[in-house]
């Protein structure tokens, strides 16, 4: 059975999909091919034109973000270093149950159209429930201030802006992120 959305799927060039421990996220000329396991990110196949590119987790860029509520861990796989398409991809963990992570990096708060990001859920405990938050624009500038519901192993379309999440009572939460950097400034690492 395919992975569900949840909340409605905004994107305009980003494909996604996935089921059974496998999430593919595409454009026009390129796929990330995401292999889970044990709720992280097993390898990421990356395909561009003719170059096929298999990243593993020995070769994640892992950085520690925020501190206290908001502390994560957070392993990039695609970056602009070992890729030359667009897609960037990679995982967040949250450090304890209950904390708040995914604040904006400074870019997203100057939102404008064509920003293109994913989340795949990954909750561990207690409900597996967690809550988005979304304040900001969609990629086709359409304004968003909401909150939405999320469960494990959905998918969930995020704005650019405004966008923590924290998980419900004794739930822990991970990501993976996809988005599209169609511009120098949109790069995250």
């Amino acid at each position: 059975m395919s992975y569900q959305w949840s909340n409605t799927c905004k994107l305009d060039t980003l494909k996604v999909s996935g089921d059974n421990n496998q999430l593919i996220f595409q454009t026009g000329s390129e796929t990330a091919t995401v292999y889970l396991e044990k709720g992280d990110i097993k390898k990421v196949i990356c395909k561009l034109g003719n170059d096929e590119v298999v990243h593993s987790m020995e070769g994640r860029h892992h950085i520690v973000v925020g501190e206290g509520s908001t502390q994560r861990d957070v392993y990039h796989y695609l970056t602009p270093s070992n890729t030359n398409g667009e897609i960037r991809l990679g995982i967040t963990k949250h450090c304890h149950e209950n904390s708040w992570s995914s604040l904006p990096h400074p870019f997203e708060l100057n939102t404008e159209p064509g920003f293109e990001e994913v989340f795949f859920y990954i909750l561990k405990g207690g409900s597996e429930r967690a809550i988005q938050r979304g304040e900001g624009v969609w990629y086709n500038n359409e304004k968003v201030n909401d909150c939405w519901l999320i469960e494990n192993q959905t998918f969930g379309t995020i704005p650019m802006g405004y966008h923590p999440v924290v998980g419900e009572p004794g739930v822990k939460v991970a990501y993976i992120w996809a988005y599209l950097c169609k511009k120098q400034e949109w790069e995250k690492i």
